[in-house]
């Protein structure tokens, strides 16, 4: 894969892409294996590592056509650069923060990533010194050219890792990734 150097082109401003995403409380993976195969307790608390209980997946599958994204199809466009990528969790007025609700302070780690003809490129991770009750910043993987991903027909976006705990139930929030846009050498902006 091609590597560019970070520089954006000064006259075209960021491409902002927000996704809400919603992380499924679970029953857990044993409580999950039991049921569906019949299997005892002590034979799945043998089999399976505790720390499964705490791995989490959500994704969303989104169309190239999709507003935020129309500078990536101007003539001239050669690089899409990650910029950043930031978790934001905008609990209701009357939602407390406290225990056994889930706030994104429950996530341990995570990692960020983007799927298109089925290719799967790792562009961000966190880990617990970047995770705040309202907020996580993730911290870019290199500068991979983004491009072939955000203009295939479809692509999709993945945030997975591992809880503190359980969870009570469902965790919404906003992922909201920002690209910078290069132009070849003497195209228009």
């Amino acid at each position: 894969m091609k590597r560019f150097t970070s520089t954006p082109s000064a006259a075209l401003p960021p491409v902002i892409l927000g996704v809400e995403l919603t992380i499924a409380n679970h029953q857990g993976l044993r409580k999950s294996i039991r049921s569906a195969f019949g299997l005892n307790t002590r034979a799945i608390n043998l089999r399976i590592d505790p720390s499964m209980d705490l791995i989490y997946l959500c994704e969303t599958t989104l169309p190239s056509t999709l507003p935020c994204l129309a500078s990536l199809t101007r003539p001239g466009v050669i690089a899409v650069l990650l910029r950043s990528v930031r978790l934001e969790w905008h609990p209701d007025a009357n939602q407390n923060i406290g225990r056994g609700t889930p706030t994104l302070a429950a996530l341990e780690s995570g990692n960020c990533f983007l799927t298109a003809n089925g290719r799967k490129v790792a562009i961000a991770s966190f880990t617990t010194r970047h995770v705040h009750p309202t907020r996580i910043v993730m911290e870019s993987l290199g500068q991979p050219n983004l491009l072939e991903y955000l203009r295939a027909e479809a692509f999709t976006l993945e945030i997975s890792g591992t809880n503190r705990r359980r969870l009570t139930r469902p965790l919404a929030f906003s992922a909201v990734l920002e690209f910078d846009v290069q132009l070849a050498p003497g195209a228009q902006a």
